[in-house]
């Protein structure tokens, strides 16, 4: 098996050869510039896929790709961000991307991966349901779909996760669908089975809710209790 990483269609021998291609995007567009060429956008979007906060980063989805500066700890350094379809900016670093995810972040990715259709079915629900939406943690109207994010009140995602892991052999038993070399957009698992009984499993227990975007992708995660934002 070949050693380095493939980032969409192409491999690349060694992490340091991905961080040189991000480099060079940056010296490219400049502090502030789009990132405009196709080929540079979609290196982008498929390194940004192995982010370990892949559906926090691209949230209801990204529209191109930015070379931002920020200062950290008096620091300044120029990395890059993403720009999402409402319009809001997110960093993201590019060494994240290039550090392997633990077992156990692998399963809980592919559990929401799992689970997004009902996640997306209650934002559905909501949006037709004809009734002023609220949130339901702050009780402040949700004036618009863009504002509107789904969330697990307990027992949170989280909880029901864990607890269906630990019953169902434990993490190390959760195998994970090989890589097939054409970039990863999501991470699943490999039984479908033990997939299926986990839909169940969050379909009967998760009290999904909604909540204002910003509780969700602020004031819930750092709580601790955030659940899956809608896709």
């Amino acid at each position: 098996m070949p050693r380095g990483i493939t980032i969409g269609p192409t491999h690349y021998p060694t992490k340091e050869a991905v961080r040189n291609v991000c480099r060079s995007i940056v010296q490219r567009y400049g502090i502030g510039g789009d990132v405009t060429g196709p080929d540079d956008d979609a290196f982008l979007r498929h390194l940004l896929e192995y982010h370990p906060e892949y559906d926090l980063k691209r949230g209801d989805g990204i529209a191109h790709f930015r070379v931002i500066a920020h200062t950290d700890h008096g620091r300044r350094s120029v990395g890059l961000a993403l720009v999402r379809l409402d319009g809001e900016v997110a960093d993201f670093s590019w060494n994240a991307c290039l550090t392997p995810l633990s077992q156990r972040t692998q399963v809980l990715a592919a559990l929401r991966h799992a689970i997004a259709d009902q996640v997306a079915a209650s934002r559905t629900a909501a949006l037709d349901s004809g009734q002023p939406l609220v949130c339901s943690v702050t009780g402040v109207p949700i004036q618009s779909a863009a504002e509107l994010h789904i969330d697990h009140a307990p027992p949170t995602f989280l909880d029901l996760a864990e607890g269906f892991i630990a019953d169902n052999g434990g993490v190390d038993d959760f195998r994970i669908l090989p890589d097939t070399g054409a970039g990863v957009s999501y991470i699943e698992l490999e039984d479908k089975a033990l997939e299926g009984r986990w839909q169940n499993h969050h379909q009967k227990r998760a009290v999904l809710r909604p909540v204002l975007k910003r509780v969700n992708l602020s004031d819930l995660r750092r709580a601790g209790t955030a659940g899956t934002p809608a896709p």
